[in-house]
């Protein structure tokens, strides 16, 4: 589960607004249904167009460029390739229990992958797992198996109840190990091996933890 960088985000003028105010009760519903767009592509930028938690791919580049905002508003052309419901994510709120206020909150807000999205529902993720805050780097919970292809948490814990935590994270709320995921994240790793190992050039454009760990062999 990659570190995410929100900082830098162009967010419309209405929703940073709404953040700017004190004690803000939450309307969002009603009154962001026109910026929703711009809300869920900016988070798409930040993301990389993978899924925050399984670094699955859900949304193709040519849906965040930057040629589809035309000042500051996210504007697709009727004639671009992709249409703007062409990606395969779902607006997740990180803490769903405050709802009045920090519902709709930008550091509340995250895109993934729609399956996982039905799985998560509205169960809680332990804080210090939330990928965008400044202490969070994925090698100080998770470690990669590259035998079955499973994150399992960082195996220098000693605590056996944060142990217990991340585990239940990975299996039941984040989902990193699902089935399909699993399978696509292995069969991506070892397309990259290969084209690593024949001297080939590649790209990387999801699943970046455990390419980093596993195919680039570096670890921060």
């Amino acid at each position: 589960m990659q570190k995410i960088d929100k900082s830098n985000a162009t967010l419309p003028e209405p929703y940073a607004k709404w953040l700017a105010i004190e004690n803000k009760i939450e309307k969002a519903n009603k009154n962001f249904r026109n910026i929703y767009d711009d809300i869920i592509m900016n988070l798409y930028k930040c993301q990389k167009g993978v899924c925050a938690y399984t670094e699955a791919f859900i949304c193709p580049a040519e849906l965040y460029n930057t040629i589809n905002w035309i000042t500051g508003k996210y504007t697709i052309s009727n004639e671009a390739e992709f249409n703007r419901v062409d990606h395969r994510g779902e607006l997740d709120h990180f803490d769903p229990a405050n709802k009045k206020v920090a519902y709709w909150n930008w550091d509340n807000l995250f895109m993934i992958e729609a399956k996982i999205n039905s799985v998560k529902t509205n169960k809680p993720v332990i804080d210090y797992l939330k990928p965008d805050i400044g202490e969070y780097t994925p090698e100080k919970y998770f470690e990669y198996d590259d035998q079955t292809h499973r994150f399992i948490p960082n195996t220098d814990i000693n605590d056996a109840k944060i142990v217990s935590e991340i585990k239940y994270m990975i299996d039941e709320i984040l989902c990193l190990n699902h089935g399909v995921i699993r399978i696509d994240r292995e069969n991506y790793i070892n397309e990259l091996k290969d084209k690593k190992h024949r001297g080939q050039q590649f790209t990387v454009d999801r699943f970046f933890t455990s390419v980093r760990w596993v195919v680039l062999e570096e670890k921060i």
